[in-house]
């Protein structure tokens, strides 16, 4: 059997074309993989996860007992706390509410009022103050109940649950990227409620603008004036 070089030449180019599309597509292919294009395409820091504000119940409750006459020091140090942080972040009416039909029902009337009289002498409005009572029929020491809204900042869909990153075919990022950023953000915002309802600004002093231009067109010194025990320097510091 003799040897044929053409055949056999042949033979091995009808099978370098049926493979070159082969691998020409499965390289396609691995190129395709690498430069697969992000899901959410990244903008500001804050574009993933929004700011919102939200209402929280502010809640109190103080425990009262059948045979009390009024309320406690340790109760009225609390109430004097709890006052405090409705004037710091309270919106809306601060809620007493009274047991009825409770054993603490004559209690709690008798509690109510000294409550009224402790968040008066703390610096709250009698008229910000409601009172009312809940239903509390066939209960035992059922307590004072006080409720106050304040509001809360939070990040939007930050819920603590990381996937996991190694296995990420789609080349994307992590639902919960940028959520480190908007939770110190919301933690950082002193009071909320002005990003409901923007506090508004007092008119700039017309007077003393004047008196600064007047100044600056005179030529004179236009910052104030300093007395001695505003003055010093590194050296009066650290001797």
């Amino acid at each position: 059997m003799f040897w044929n070089k053409e055949e056999n030449f042949m033979q091995h180019s009808s099978v370098r074309m049926l493979l070159k599309p082969l691998v020409c597509g499965a390289a396609l292919l691995g190129l395709s993989a690498c430069s697969t294009e992000p899901k959410n395409i990244w903008g500001l820091p804050g574009d993933q996860h929004k700011i919102s504000v939200k209402q929280k119940p502010e809640q109190l409750a103080l425990a009262l007992a059948p045979n009390m006459a009024g309320l406690t020091e340790a109760q009225k140090r609390t109430l004097q706390g709890y006052a405090a942080a409705y004037l710091n972040h309270g919106y809306g009416p601060l809620a007493i509410s009274i047991p009825q039909g409770s054993d603490t029902s004559n209690a709690g009337r008798r509690a109510a009022k000294q409550t009224q009289k402790v968040l008066q002498e703390s610096g709250i409005d009698w008229a910000v103050i409601a009172q009312g009572n809940y239903q509390a029929d066939g209960t035992n020491s059922s307590p004072l109940l006080l409720s106050f809204t304040r509001y809360v900042a939070h990040a939007e869909g930050c819920d603590g649950h990381w996937r996991n990153l190694v296995t990420n075919p789609g080349n994307n990022e992590s639902d919960n990227f940028g959520c480190a950023l908007a939770i110190s953000t919301a933690a950082m915002i002193a009071n909320p409620y002005d990003l409901v309802r923007p506090t508004t600004t007092d008119p700039a002093s017309t007077a003393r603008r004047q008196t600064i231009m007047d100044k600056y067109i005179a030529g004179e010194v236009t910052s104030a004036d300093r007395t001695s025990d505003e003055k010093g320097t590194v050296s009066d510091a650290v001797n």
